[in-house]
């Protein structure tokens, strides 16, 4: 193999080889060497939170230009860098680990110096490595830090990536209520505790789903629009005196402006911004709340469908694949089975995520990228599993009419419509009596009737 070509960089430690031609710098390369991967995610695996780090910067650039804190000419190049990266992400240019020590500066840094070299590349032709005359820290990073620009990118991130998702969930409700409407005529047996009770038809049956998908919809889009509410500006630990307050006062209006909205606003207390994580923690808890709800809905697929001879056999599923590699003709519901293993893998996430609010100490909370990529892989999770569900299962449901209708003209079914023409006394006396024969009960509904 040729050997790598590098250039030297320098920062506070010390001296340290960079890959010649990368855009990252000497931060980004010791978060590398520091923290290998071993199977997790790099930052590159996250363009919402890439994106929303992005946004961030170009958001302070602008308003360091506004309040002229930075050099016009520096400021746009920096601009230009970002609308081109915004363009198509170079995923090999984010390669630190998706959390490490520091609550989340290598992740900063990492954008930082890439814009920083892009910018003196595209703008001034300078060689990587020079931070002349952009520097990450001076230019880039000037009037934010890693504690507000993480915080509010982050935020940025999960709205966008909530938009999808949304989506997904009424894609999911909508499919039910096809499904519902075209089975109407179809009526099933009820049943509580897993013992038989009443009739109710497929429509009926589905529309308790769409009530808890639509409810948790709504449930979470409400957590969601909480995070417009972002800390730019209240950088280390929330104080508003380490940035300008020419800053402070025009950046929100800045990043609406590149947000294209008039959502963004303040947090009314920084300092809680800093030691508090519990917005996106809110969110985490709501998937984690509709994760269970879909194991429900998925695991009442299973049984329905159980069988095909010896189970419930209520309803069809489409054979997707073969069930067993020993035992011919055999079909496993393994789409619902999939959905239910993307939920566990949520719940799991979305603990994860949860246990930070319980080890954030002081004044920081620095346990922020924990948060952020869970959220992520619980989102992209779950829209999966959901969206497979729907396709491969859900849309082709069939009920097995004939099963449907013999388990609905059965012992507690039939002694229902007999309580409900007489009284619940007398029909527990002609149970009793009849020793539970059909024959007779329904001699008894014919002349109560």
């Amino acid at each position: 193999m040729q050997p790598l070509e590098t250039r030297i960089e320098q920062d506070s430690i010390g001296p340290l080889a960079v890959p010649a031609q990368s855009l990252f710098g000497v931060q980004t390369q010791r978060a590398i060497n520091l923290y290998p991967l071993c199977g997790e995610k790099p930052l590159s695996a996250y363009p919402e939170l890439i994106i929303g780090l992005l946004q961030v910067k170009k958001a302070a650039t602008k308003t360091n230009m506004a309040t002229a804190e930075i050099d016009f000419e520096l400021g746009q190049a920096i601009v230009d860098a970002i609308d081109f990266l915004l363009t198509d992400i170079p995923e090999n240019e984010f390669p630190v680990h998706s959390f490490h020590g520091g609550g989340g500066i290598s992740s900063n840094m990492n954008v930082n110096e890439v814009i920083a070299n892009l910018a003196n590349k595209m703008s001034f032709n300078q060689p990587l490595g020079c931070y002349e005359p952009i520097h990450p820290n001076d230019h880039v990073n000037l009037n934010n830090s890693t504690s507000d620009v993480l915080s509010t990118a982050c935020h940025l991130a999960i709205i966008d990536k909530w938009k999808g998702f949304s989506e997904v969930l009424t894609q999911l409700s909508k499919t039910f209520v096809e499904q519902g409407q075209k089975w109407q005529h179809v009526y099933k047996i009820s049943r509580t505790c897993l013992q038989d009770a009443v009739e109710i038809t497929f429509e009926d049956f589905f529309s308790g789903y769409v009530s808890l998908i639509n409810r948790n919809n709504q449930r979470i889009s409400t957590d969601i629009n909480a995070l417009y509410k972002v800390n730019l500006g209240g950088n280390i630990i929330g104080r508003k005196n380490d940035c300008s307050a020419l800053f402070l006062a025009q950046c929100m209006n800045m990043l609406n402006d590149v947000m294209k909205t008039e959502c963004f606003a303040h947090s009314e207390n920084f300092f809680d911004n800093s030691q508090n994580h519990d917005d996106m923690i809110a969110v985490a808890t709501r998937l984690e709340l509709l994760s269970r709800g879909l194991i429900k809905i998925a695991k009442d697929f299973r049984l329905m469908n159980s069988g095909p001879e010896a189970g419930f056999g209520e309803i069809a599923l489409p054979a997707v694949q073969p069930g067993s590699s020993a035992m011919p003709g055999k079909v496993n519901p393994t789409i619902p089975e999939f959905l239910i293993q993307s939920c566990f893998q949520a719940i799991g996430r979305c603990n994860a995520i949860q246990m930070t609010q319980d080890h954030g100490e002081l004044d920081y909370n620095a346990w922020q990228s924990i948060v952020i990529i869970n959220l992520l892989d619980t989102m992209n999770c779950l829209e999966n599993g959901i969206s497979v569900f729907i396709t491969h299962c859900l849309a082709h449901i069939e009920p097995n009419i004939e099963r449907n209708k013999s388990n609905i003209n059965t012992l507690i079914p039939t002694l229902i419509q007999l309580k409900n023409l007489t009284s619940y006394s007398f029909a527990s006396q002609v149970y009793k009596a009849s020793a539970g024969d059909l024959k007779l009960i329904r001699e008894q509904i014919k002349l109560a009737k």
